[in-house]
């Protein structure tokens, strides 16, 4: 079987066959990006799972489709941003809640061993900071070592745009970088 005979089952016959070929075509593409956003391996994992999920759930509603990584990437980035969109308001709840804490109790400091630990996150906490284009991008770039084509196709932009959105992401990673607190 090939992709687009998987595509075709899948679209076509509504059969699971097609979409279990494309899981096993694109798992391991799947978790490198995972990983690249969550930065471990059980997130990366559960944002696979639920992205496939939702992929197989979608696809038999399209009336066509080229290509499936490109359209699945798309589920799946957008499921990992939603993720880490959740996570972030939660870890702002909870520095708001130590702060409040530590002022009722100055000598515990959570928010100052949270701040260390942060730190030694190194790179990943560079990644964090950053807009979710270049973040991605940089990803893309750096981690699963994809080529200017590679990117424009997986994220449906020019090549271009490719090229000066990465030289932006650079830009900003550098920035960032020592992170605060190391010399």
């Amino acid at each position: 079987m090939n992709e687009e005979t998987a595509i075709h089952l899948c679209l076509e016959k509504k059969d699971p066959r097609g979409f279990d070929f494309l899981v096993k075509q694109y798992r391991r593409e799947a978790m490198a990006h995972a990983l690249g956003f969550m930065g471990n391996r059980e997130d990366a994992l559960d944002m696979c799972q639920e992205s496939f999920k939702r992929a197989f759930i979608a696809m038999p509603k399209l009336q066509r489709l080229e290509q499936f990584y490109p359209w699945f990437y798309t589920i799946l980035k957008n499921c990992c941003l939603n993720t880490i969109a959740r996570k972030n308001t939660a870890i702002r709840h909870f520095e708001n809640v130590q702060i409040t804490q530590s002022q009722n109790h100055p000598s515990e400091s959570p928010l100052l061993a949270l701040q260390k630990t942060e730190e030694r996150e190194g790179v990943w906490s560079i990644l964090s900071q950053l807009s979710e284009d270049h973040r991605e991008i940089l990803i893309l770039k750096y981690f699963k070592d994809m080529k200017y084509e590679q990117i424009s196709e997986t994220l449906g932009i020019p090549r271009g745009t490719v090229m000066s959105r990465l030289f932006a992401a650079r830009k900003s990673f550098a920035d960032h970088f020592p992170p605060k607190g190391v010399s």
